[in-house]
């Protein structure tokens, strides 16, 4: 079965939310972890989302971090930033993603390269 077949709309906007995070180094390493305290329903989601993005190759744990000229817990590799990019061409309206056009990013596998036909047109 073909990845995007099985990867639901809930978790490709997880996903796609822990990769703007990181992007914009914004968020705590709990919050990545999905352990955050709390009500968050999205946690455990978030924690799902970002241990996907770390087996893809999309994201990378900065083991420099809390360190403070390391403030981000998690960065995007290359192949990261140029999924998100591709993602911001295809979806996005300015600094934001039109969230009802979600359900086309096709999010690479581990095993596949990377390229720009991973977002429909």
């Amino acid at each position: 079965m073909i990845e995007g077949q099985t990867v639901g709309r809930r978790q490709k906007l997880r996903r796609m939310e822990v990769l703007r995070a990181a992007d914009k180094e914004e968020r705590t390493r709990e919050w990545f972890e999905g352990k955050v305290p709390g009500t968050d329903a999205n946690r455990e989601d978030r924690g799902q989302a970002t241990r996907d993005l770390l087996d893809m190759g999309l994201l990378e744990k900065d083991d420099l971090y809390p360190r403070a000229r390391h403030p981000n817990p998690y960065c995007l590799t290359p192949r990261g930033r140029a999924f998100l990019r591709d993602v911001m061409m295809k979806i996005g309206r300015g600094n934001s993603i039109d969230w009802k056009r979600v359900r086309e990013i096709e999010f690479p596998t581990s095993e596949r390269p990377l390229h720009s036909e991973d977002v429909k047109a």
